[in-house]
């Protein structure tokens, strides 16, 4: 089933936590500045980062009564590992930007070949990762139902630090607009157009946000995996979203790639 809260909560004041039956250490708030230079309270983080295996153990817990609190719990990475970009400088937008943007039209549109100037490299490119290429239809619903609170895991690379965050909210990927994320802005995307993106692979492939970085994001998908044609839909997405997961990535051609996410617990998107 998926999480749900009927309303957002409110967001915790600064300082030492206790909700759910966890004593969280001091937290501070995050959210853009005001014409004081005040942080105007979206959501509140951990003032010093957190042990994966605890703040797994934390998010875990907070997720299952999210139902109740309307906080949905995230693991929070900074700008080359400094928390305190964007998360307490101010580098957040407030809610509700870019109103106008279709989930549907965009994902649909052609992909933008601005890459390459020689149509037939284009061409051929496109040729060589034809199942990916083009979203041809909207996917989902998936078969597997989303992670429950006892399955979410931290996505962490092994070095950088990590925060928990608590942002109010009426669904996990309802988070990134609560937070005013500026999300991948050198692709032309805001947050919000992201938010919505990652709001219609909610409902439709059942991926729950877990992390959030500078410009990543982290979803995982259901643990029961999805089936062959549920994989190549969602690739043909994501693909549109966010090439960089491909094309700047190690993978030799498109078969390691799909092998690759048809394993991997969690898709994790950045862009360059």
């Amino acid at each position: 089933m998926s999480f749900r809260s009927p309303s957002p909560g409110t967001v915790p004041p600064e300082g030492p936590l206790r909700l759910c039956g966890i004593d969280l250490p001091s937290g501070v708030h995050l959210g853009p500045f005001d014409t004081d230079r005040r942080i105007v309270p979206l959501a509140w983080m951990t003032a010093e980062p957190v042990e994966p295996e605890l703040l797994g153990a934390w998010m875990r817990r907070l997720a299952a009564d999210f139902g109740r609190t309307g906080l949905w719990p995230v693991a929070l990475a900074g700008f080359a590992g400094d928390l305190e970009r964007p998360w307490r400088n101010g580098e957040l937008f407030e809610p509700g930007g870019n109103s106008d943007f279709d989930v549907e039209d965009f994902l649909l549109s052609p992909t933008d070949p601005q890459d390459f100037a020689d149509p037939d490299d284009m061409a051929a490119h496109l040729g060589n990762i034809a199942p990916i290429a083009a979203v041809r239809r909207l996917g989902g619903p998936v078969e597997a139902p989303p992670a429950g609170a006892d399955e979410l895991i931290v996505p962490w690379n092994g070095s950088e630090p990590l925060a928990l965050g608590l942002v109010p909210a009426t669904s996990p990927a309802g988070a990134l607009s609560g937070l005013g994320w500026w999300g991948p802005t050198n692709y032309g995307l805001e947050g919000e157009a992201i938010a919505r993106i990652a709001a219609s692979w909610q409902e439709r492939y059942h991926l729950t946000l877990v992390g959030i970085g500078f410009d990543t994001l982290t979803l995982q998908l259901p643990p029961d995996g999805l089936i062959h044609h549920e994989l190549m839909d969602l690739l043909a997405e994501v693909y549109r979203v966010c090439p960089d997961d491909y094309e700047q990535s190690d993978f030799h051609d498109l078969e390691s790639y799909i092998e690759f996410r048809d394993f991997s617990p969690v898709l994790g998107l950045w862009w360059d």
